[in-house]
C-alpha cells in the first residue's frame, strides 16, 4: 500500500491552484496532513447551505453589537496540519485582516459542515474534534439526507430535528427552527 505523505499547512498553502478539465477550481483541504479533495456539492446541499447562511446573515445584521460575521467557504488553518473550508462559518470581525491572504489563521468561532454523499465519517468526526481544540466555541454537524443537525460544544453533543429550534451561546438571542435549514421553496 503505497505511503501519503503528510503535509503542514504551510505546505499546503504553497500548493498552486489545481483546476478540472474545465477550468473550475478544485477545492482542497488539509485533514490532518492529509490532502482531501472536495468534488462538487449537490443542489440539495446547495440549498441548505445557502438557507443557512440567509438565516445568520440575518440574525448578524439585526444584531451588529455581536460584532461577528458569517462567510460561506471560507479558508482556516486550524492546526500546522489542518487547513479546513467549512460551509459556512461564524467569525468575530475583528479577525477579519485588510490583507490579501488565502488562509485564515485559526478557527472559526462557529464551524458548519453540511455533510455531503462524499464525506468520509472519519473526516468529519476528526474535523470536529480539531475545530474545537483549536478554538471553535461550536461545530454544527448538517445532514441533509435524514434533515437534522449535531450540535457540538466542549464535550457535549444534541441532534435536533423539525421544528425543533437551533440556539447557540455564540449567538445570544438566535433561535431558528431546524425544519428552516431544509426548506426547498
Amino acid at each position: 500500500m503505497p505511503v501519503t505523505a503528510v503535509l503542514t499547512s504551510d505546505q499546503f498553502s504553497a500548493l498552486p491552484d489545481q483546476f478540472d478539465k474545465n477550468g473550475n477550481r478544485i477545492r482542497q483541504e488539509l485533514i490532518s496532513g492529509e490532502l482531501v479533495e472536495m468534488p462538487p456539492s449537490f443542489e440539495l446541499h446547495n440549498v441548505v447551505k445557502g438557507n443557512i447562511v440567509e438565516v445568520l446573515i440575518a440574525f448578524v445584521l439585526a444584531h451588529p453589537e455581536l460584532g461577528l460575521k458569517v462567510i460561506s467557504e471560507m479558508a482556516f488553518v486550524v492546526t500546522s496540519n489542518d487547513t479546513f473550508v467549512p460551509d459556512a462559518s461564524v467569525i468575530n470581525k475583528a479577525r477579519l485582516s485588510p490583507r490579501k491572504q488565502k488562509y485564515t489563521p485559526g478557527a472559526p468561532e462557529l464551524a458548519i459542515e453540511v455533510v455531503s454523499p462524499s464525506d468520509k465519517v472519519i473526516h468529519l468526526k476528526s474535523k470536529v474534534d480539531i475545530y474545537l481544540q483549536g478554538g471553535s466555541k461550536t461545530v454544527w454537524v448538517v445532514f441533509p439526507d435524514s434533515r437534522s443537525v449535531v450540535i457540538y460544544s466542549g464535550d457535549s453533543s444534541r441532534e435536533l430535528k423539525g421544528d425543533q429550534v437551533i440556539e447557540d451561546p455564540l449567538l445570544p438571542g438566535f433561535s431558528a427552527p431546524v425544519s428552516r435549514f431544509f426548506d426547498l421553496t
